[in-house]
């Protein structure tokens, strides 16, 4: 495991909320957000049956400029504090890439359709893999301001606290194994997260990251590691200022190796 030199955790709703608002603050004194957005902080104390099956305990939301920090307080019991920082940074740094949105965008019909040749349930099987692989790079570009902002630490603390496949995970992974079109998505959509840990190891901050990441993904077979590898390096060679050309290079390396051979 990652060596973790800090073992303090939040142990109370207060605490969470003190971390919280200090956290944001530091982020959007190096980082503005538009103006006219409204930051604000809903806690959730119980659990919440409205709650989406894919939110995670602490996501956001933005709607008519209302950027809202939605943190349900149970789940994140037992967080360190620099997890929690590295989360918050995330969180924001994606919805920064919102303030420019001509920079990261892509035409699936007109980049990515017209290299391969499908309709139908295979066309929706595509933009599912292409869906997964804009995330990830996104998330790699995020991670790379949270870098650059100087909190690769809290970055390093989150992933760490993040690395957790679940047994139903590798139980679908050996399900879908023999089936390379929906094995294309399970791996597009594990590069979401594999992508800024690759970054973190790449940059020489957190070496041990990236073995930790393996150890935990030690049921993934040495060819799809390889695949992840690859698909990591595709997306890290100049992303902000190639954003769809990246993707459309990502989509190529997956067609060729699991889609069309």
């Amino acid at each position: 495991m990652v060596k973790v030199l800090d073992n303090s955790i939040i142990s109370t709703p207060s605490e969470l909320a003190r971390f919280t608002a200090r956290y944001i603050e530091q982020f959007c004194s190096r980082m503005a957000f538009p103006s006219a957005w409204e930051i604000i902080v809903h806690r959730h104390p119980k659990d919440d049956i409205d709650r989406s099956l894919f939110a995670g305990p602490l996501h956001t939301t933005l709607e008519n400029q209302r950027l809202t920090i939605h943190l349900y307080e149970k789940d994140l019991m037992g967080i360190s504090p620099l997890a929690l920082q590295g989360w918050l940074n995330m969180e924001l740094a994606l919805r920064h890439l919102q303030v420019e949105p001509s920079v990261y965008r892509f035409n699936f019909d007109k980049e990515i359709h017209p290299l391969i040749n499908i309709s139908g349930s295979g066309l929706q099987m595509v933009r599912h893999m292409v869906a997964h692989l804009e995330t990830g790079l996104r998330n790699l570009i995020a991670a790379q301001i949270v870098i650059e902002m100087g909190n690769s630490k809290a970055l390093l603390y989150y992933y760490t606290y993040r690395i957790s496949p679940s047994i139903e995970e590798k139980e679908n992974y050996r399900r879908f194994y023999p089936h390379q079109w929906i094995r294309a998505i399970f791996l597009c959509r594990k590069n979401k997260r594999f992508a800024p840990v690759a970054l973190i190891a790449d940059k020489g901050i957190a070496v041990e990251l990236a073995s930790y990441w393996w150890n935990c993904h030690a049921y993934i077979s040495s060819e799809d590691k390889r695949f992840l590898k690859r698909l990591f390096y595709l997306s890290s060679q100049n992303p902000v200022k190639h954003f769809s050309e990246t993707l459309v290079e990502m989509f190529k390396f997956v067609k060729s190796q699991l889609l069309i051979r």
